[in-house]
């Protein structure tokens, strides 16, 4: 999956459903904790932030740094909402997405083997494959590419700056 699509679709979901939780734009910073998990490519240990135990070990370390800093501890959660998507985007997307790495560095995803399949008539249409699929799959341990932008990607930015100006245009008229 692309980076703009492991960025917007989360933030937009979030603000959505929380707009309280953005008081500032630059709270929005928050959606690279989305895309942290693909850095375990750059590392050079694919799996590694694909995991939940890393997921919760990040976390952690940023709500207790959160609760340390200021009492709270919000937008550590929110954060934690972002890395989790990013392991739920990829599985959805075939993975394979490593949960229980370094316990077990096999990874899984879904696979969508749905086809609709056209016979002579219009009678003879019919579905094949109709639920999709557990995938299980080594990771793929390949530096070679990593996809920054396609369809999904400029779509989700897409649905973000609308839900975003749909919310705030009317909190401006609210205001009046």
């Amino acid at each position: 999956m692309d980076v703009l699509t492991h960025l917007f679709l989360p933030i937009t979901v979030a603000y959505a459903v929380r707009p309280d939780f953005f008081p500032s734009p630059w709270y929005f910073a928050l959606a690279v904790f989305a895309v942290l998990p693909d850095f375990d490519k750059l590392l050079g240990t694919p799996g590694l932030l694909h995991s939940v135990f890393a997921v919760g070990a990040i976390g952690l370390g940023a709500g207790l740094l959160e609760r340390r800093l200021s009492g709270a501890k919000t937008y550590a959660t929110v954060a934690t909402i972002f890395l989790a998507s990013h392991l739920l985007l990829d599985f959805l997307d075939g993975g394979p997405v490593t949960i229980l790495y370094p316990l077990i560095e096999t990874g899984v995803g879904l696979e969508y083997p749905t086809q609709i399949v056209f016979g002579d008539t219009v009678q003879d249409v019919g579905v094949r494959n109709p639920l999709p699929r557990v995938r299980i799959n080594p990771t793929n341990s390949s530096r070679e590419a990593y996809s920054l932008v396609n369809g999904y990607g400029i779509l989700s930015a897409l649905m973000f700056v609308t839900v975003y100006l749909g919310i705030e245009s009317r909190r401006r008229y609210k205001d009046r």
